[in-house]
């Protein structure tokens, strides 16, 4: 159960055993987050509550051992980042696009410098926060996607 909800609620399961150790699994789990998140309209509060969750979930099902080498099969610290991006506006498509591609290039690239280290941290800590450091910049560009929206209608 622990390895099912570590991937992702079974993503990050389905990509290795199709794809083999091929990236890719952290892109495709928050993208379908993203459009979940989208299409069930919550609010703020809403959204403040599955982001708590899903922590919780990490921290239970994420074991040190398996994180220490960061598998590709451990996608649920990108949901858990995307989560974070979400609350800049909720179930608005715009901002969610902005923010999960800033989120996932942050993520990638490692970038800024902040990134990367966050991701030093040892076990499934860094694993998390590296996805949390990217989710911040995430929710900042979709923030601002989202206020210069309301600023042009």
């Amino acid at each position: 159960m622990k390895r099912f909800l570590a991937s992702g609620f079974g993503i990050g399961l389905v990509w290795q055993n199709i794809f083999g150790n091929k990236k890719g699994g952290g892109s495709l789990a928050p993208l379908i987050f993203t459009v979940l998140i989208y299409s069930l309209n919550l609010n703020v509060f809403e959204l403040s509550i599955v982001f708590l969750l899903l922590l919780l979930i990490y921290f239970y099902s994420v074991e040190d051992h398996y994180a220490d080498e960061d598998p590709s099969w451990i996608t649920l610290d990108e949901i858990v980042g995307m989560s974070l991006v979400s609350l800049a506006s909720p179930s608005e498509m715009f901002p969610l696009i902005a923010g999960f591609l800033v989120f996932r290039a942050s993520d990638i690239l490692k970038q800024p410098k902040f990134v990367s280290q966050l991701e030093e941290y040892p076990g499934k800590l860094g694993v998390l926060y590296d996805d949390l450091g990217s989710g911040l910049l995430g929710l900042l560009s979709g923030t601002i996607v989202h206020q210069v929206s309301l600023l042009t209608l």
